[in-house]
């Protein structure tokens, strides 16, 4: 009933699992329709049914009916999966009834296509609807049709808002290198908590690591996994890292010294915090995960700058809204759809 399509006109971007507004009617408290309210404006039931249904869809697809009482680690301690979606979804409405406000002031319109693709989208979405489906949630077309109104003016806002700001950054901060660290001074205990060797089996380790220097430079058999199984190195193992990750990791001289060498390259023995280490240059710039890692930092920089922008935003449009205020009762029987069990 609800098709892919759809689904993409109810998401935009990376904000929200699903972004759908209110309805523009004035509320009482005497509406038991209503969920609660933003802006001054009634949030109803039937709007929480109309991407609630699409987001139970799409999570019972993928996972299954019985996702919705896992339990999740959230800031707010244990919660299941249904608590933190229906918090979601709440946010979302509010992050979209917001963003759509902002439209108006940014000159952002519908087009003509857009606005026949939206009824297009809302006539399919209202006939899949039950007899007992509009009667329970009173959703009208004309709701639908707002609904995705809002939700693609949001869209429009948001993406107007990335595009004019500069979030690029260099392939050298991107960069991620691949790399063979050896040496140790540390082992682990068996509950997991790490021992550092004493000065005497550090100057040890010390000896053994200028050894296997000068058998790599100079024995051709000789390898690093020679090496490792010479020396019963337990710890030594191969990373691939980014600049910001190695300095954070090894310190600053260390990450030069790392950085500093060619494919194929082995380094002199070099001390860190932790001891010495033998390190060999495996592929100094891995292009394939240094463009994955530049596209996650740059998106990380627009969820920060997004969420810094709206939160200004939310604290102008309302900011005496609590999450205790939504009628939760409302909403007890999301998901919609339960499994035999529960029943």
């Amino acid at each position: 009933m609800y098709n892919k399509k759809r689904r993409c006109m109810l998401v935009f971007g990376i904000l929200c699992m699903c972004v759908l507004t209110a309805c523009g009617k004035k509320t009482t408290q005497e509406d038991p329709n209503v969920l609660y309210e933003f802006g001054g404006l009634p949030i109803t039931y039937g709007e929480f049914y109309i991407y609630a249904k699409t987001i139970e869809e799409d999570y019972q697809k993928t996972y299954g009916n019985g996702i919705w009482n896992v339990e999740l680690e959230t800031e707010n301690g244990k919660q299941s999966v249904r608590d933190v979606t229906v918090n979601d979804i709440i946010s979302d409405i509010n992050r979209v009834k917001v963003m759509a406000a902002h439209a108006e002031e940014s000159n952002l319109l519908l087009e003509q296509s857009e606005q026949e693709e939206i009824e297009n989208i809302a006539d399919s979405f209202y006939k899949g609807l039950t007899e007992a489906d509009i009667k329970e949630t009173e959703i009208t077309k004309e709701l639908v049709i707002q609904v995705l109104e809002e939700n693609m003016l949001a869209g429009k806002v948001y993406d107007q808002m990335i595009s004019d700001y500069d979030f690029e950054i260099s392939d050298e901060e991107a960069r991620m290198s691949t790399f063979s660290d050896i040496f140790e001074c540390y082992s682990e205990e068996l509950d997991g908590t790490i021992k550092e060797f004493s000065d005497e089996k550090k100057a040890t380790q010390l000896e053994k690591a200028n050894e296997a220097i000068s058998s790599l430079a100079q024995d051709e058999k000789a390898t690093y996994d020679s090496i490792i199984d010479k020396y019963h190195l337990k710890y030594a193992d191969t990373y691939t890292m980014s600049k910001t990750d190695m300095v954070k990791e090894y310190g600053e001289f260390v990450t030069d010294q790392i950085l500093s060498l060619s494919d194929g390259e082995v380094s002199s023995v070099v001390e860190s915090q932790y001891g010495y280490h033998i390190f060999k240059m495996i592929k100094g710039n891995n292009e394939e995960l240094t463009k994955k890692n530049k596209e996650a930092i740059i998106a990380t920089m627009k969820k920060e700058y997004f969420n810094g922008v709206y939160a200004e935003w939310l604290q102008k449009y309302d900011p005496r809204f609590k999450m205790e205020n939504v009628n939760m009762e409302l909403i007890r029987d999301f998901p919609f759809t339960k499994n035999e069990e529960e029943e």
